[in-house]
């Protein structure tokens, strides 16, 4: 009898392990290689404003606990933030702006292939900010570049939380963006 019943358990023990390999199989997460060119995009776009905001919580907590060497290290993520997505950007008005001149400059009618981005005219963004991500860009690079060489000081809260609104200013643009790709998405 008592091996009848250890021998039940083992059998019971291993279906129910088989069981469990199923249904974490059938639920695993999607990675990167398994999403289309769209979902991968908008996948890594959100992570990078998730991870923006991260960074930008974790400094203004370090400024709270006035953790200068925190501080130092949290700006240096939120900056190098800042640069990566004002390169995006920057490529992607560059983009606009090649398709735009294709499109005028196709007088046949026909649908042309998309253009790369060596074919953007030579221009200058800033000068004639026109498109809302020329705008958006804009107002990242200036953004930026106030920051590039710039340190908290937590004896001075005033300007802290000016920096502060202009960090959240750039973290709205961003969700912007985002949202923008959200609705190309659908």
């Amino acid at each position: 009898m008592l091996r009848l019943s250890l021998s039940l358990f083992a059998i019971l023990l291993f279906i129910n392990g088989l069981t469990a390999q199923t249904d974490a199989a059938s639920t695993e997460r999607l990675t990167a290689q398994m999403l289309n060119a769209v979902d991968a995009d908008l996948n890594k776009e959100t992570q990078e404003v998730e991870d923006f905001a991260r960074k930008l919580a974790s400094l203004k907590a370090a400024f709270a606990e006035k953790d200068a060497s925190k501080m130092v290290a949290y700006e240096a993520y939120v900056l190098r933030g800042m640069r990566i997505e004002a390169d995006q950007m920057l490529a992607k008005a560059n983009t606009e702006a090649a398709q735009t001149e294709r499109r005028k400059t196709s007088n046949t009618g026909q649908i042309t292939p998309p253009a790369k981005l060596e074919e953007a005219p030579a221009r200058d963004p800033f000068a004639e900010a026109t498109t809302p991500t020329e705008i958006r860009l804009e107002k990242m690079t200036y953004t930026m570049a106030a920051f590039e060489r710039h340190t908290f000081d937590p004896a001075k809260p005033e300007a802290a939380a000016r920096d502060f609104a202009k960090l959240d200013e750039f973290l709205k643009i961003m969700q912007e963006e985002l949202a923008e790709l959200k609705k190309t998405r659908q």
